[in-house]
């Protein structure tokens, strides 16, 4: 199936990787249509700017909710569904979900149920309107990153929490958590409270949300998966555990779900 969707990303420069990993570019040339599918979220907080078209979103059989012009996508342990209305103009700015909560200082714990988070208390219409009017990827990556730089007051200091986060990111989700909190020194029932706090799903949740994301980029262009490797390199209990956790975050098993045309969801999720 040819789609007209045209998805790019960046990694962040030196000037934004304290708080940014990458940005999203997301744009048709077609004027009518939309998509379905599901956005499977990566463990990030994304800033999503939508400039074109209509996004409706729903959790399981919850009716579509339609989403405002800009808003923030939530660490959330399960998929979402998307509906997509072209013409679509999106920015997104995946951020460290750790890092922008203390930077901007909102805390996460109050929205675990919810995959995304109205963000007009930080992020103010006027630079929406900025980077609406700019005319390339490279303008509105530099009006975002001057809008950091206004607020920064000095360097940013990872904290413990931070390093917890990245530790999870590089291991790919394969830590056991109270092993993490004894390599940190930390107390185990205050770094648990700090970090739901901080990141909106609990350490675990990060990391099995990291994990399966690792499995779907290792089979998202694998002609049959071989279920005993992903076993081993998941480090899951044997292959029902892995199709189980699977299904529970995806929605489908893993089966059905390599099996059918993943444009759409590759383009949604970032893949």
């Amino acid at each position: 199936m040819s789609i007209d969707l045209r998805f790019s990303c960046c990694d962040a420069g030196e000037k934004s990787s304290y708080l940014v990993r990458r940005y999203i570019f997301l744009d048709s040339e077609a004027d009518t249509g939309c998509y379905i599918d599901k956005h499977i979220p990566e463990g990030s907080c994304t800033l999503i700017f939508n400039f074109k078209g209509e996004v409706n979103m729903s959790l399981y059989c919850s009716p579509d909710q339609k989403l405002p012009s800009y808003f923030l996508v939530l660490p959330y342990l399960g998929f979402v569904n998307v509906k997509a209305a072209l013409p679509i103009d999106t920015f997104g700015v995946a951020c460290k979900a750790s890092v922008f909560s203390a930077f901007f200082g909102i805390t996460f714990d109050d929205f675990e149920t919810q995959s995304y988070r109205m963000i007009e208390d930080v992020i103010p219409q006027e630079l929406y309107e900025q980077l609406e009017g700019a005319c390339s990827h490279e303008m509105r990556i530099k009006i975002f990153e001057d809008f950091l730089s206004a607020k920064k007051k000095s360097e940013y200091a990872p904290d413990q929490i931070d390093l917890a986060y990245e530790y999870i990111y590089s291991s790919n989700g394969l830590v056991h958590i109270n092993e993490l909190i004894s390599k940190l020194n930390l107390n185990s029932r205050s770094f648990r409270r700090n970090f739901f706090q901080r990141v909106g799903v609990s350490a675990k949740s990060l990391c099995r949300i990291v994990r399966a994301n690792q499995v779907l980029n290792t089979l998202k262009e694998s002609s049959e998966i071989d279920f005993q490797s992903v076993v081993y390199s998941g480090k899951y209990f044997d292959q029902p555990h892995f199709v189980n956790d699977f299904r529970k975050f995806i929605g489908e098993s893993p089966g059905t779900f390599f099996s059918r045309d993943l444009q759409i969801v590759k383009v949604f999720s970032g893949l």
